[in-house]
């Protein structure tokens, strides 16, 4: 599979089921990564940063940031082409990455980032506000299997969290990254973040009392 000319990715078994909170353990399962970048060997092909390659960075981190993207948007389409604009973008900006970090948390931050620009676009496309609009079509429904259990009445009430508390709750407590690094993500400080995972957690407690 070709994306905008510049990264291939070979994957075994198709695309991720168009199921949404179900999240595939191994969404592309990986067979190969192939650079087609127009850059000279013993550039940013051989070494993306902390002395990994490109293709080392993706195998390694691919998973958690489709988890994540998967967790915000709710359908594979969206998540896969935010997947690999979030590792074009790390290629780009390989220099930020700071030796001795953490890498995962860098990543994640990108990837959050990647998905604000595309809800910025989509609203400023179609003027219609998304960030409140829970009732909208593309809000996610909770899989025939998980219809009726809490894992999916969880998972219905995240995806009904406006954008940037729903980043900061998953960014927290499914990639259990610090309020810090959170902050860095979201483009704020500490207190701001912890005000967003404190509003998160009173708007779920609303929800799941009311859908229990």
């Amino acid at each position: 599979m070709k994306w905008s000319g510049r990264i291939g990715l070979a994957r075994a078994g198709g695309a991720p089921p168009e199921i949404a909170n179900e999240i595939p353990a191994h969404p592309l399962n990986l067979i190969d990564v192939r650079l087609d970048l127009s850059l000279p060997v013993g550039d940013k092909r051989e070494c993306l940063c902390g002395g990994l390659t490109f293709a080392a960075v993706v195998e390694t981190h691919w998973n958690a940031v489709y988890r994540l993207l998967y967790r915000l948007t709710g359908n594979g389409h969206d998540t896969e082409d935010l997947t690999q604009e979030t590792f074009l973008r790390a290629l780009d900006r390989h220099d930020s990455f700071q030796p001795g970090t953490n890498m995962r948390a860098w990543l994640l931050r990108i990837a959050s980032n990647a998905f604000f620009d595309l809800q910025r676009k989509r609203k400023t496309a179609k003027a219609t506000p998304l960030e409140f609009d829970v009732a909208g079509d593309a809000e996610p429904q909770a899989g025939p299997a998980e219809a009726g259990e809490l894992g999916g009445l969880l998972a219905a009430a995240i995806a009904r969290l406006p954008e940037t508390e729903r980043v900061v709750f998953l960014l927290r407590s499914q990639e259990d990254l610090s309020f810090r690094e959170i902050a860095q993500a979201i483009g704020g400080t500490e207190e701001t973040a912890r005000w967003h995972m404190l509003q998160a957690r009173r708007r779920l407690m609303a929800l799941l009392n009311g859908a229990l």
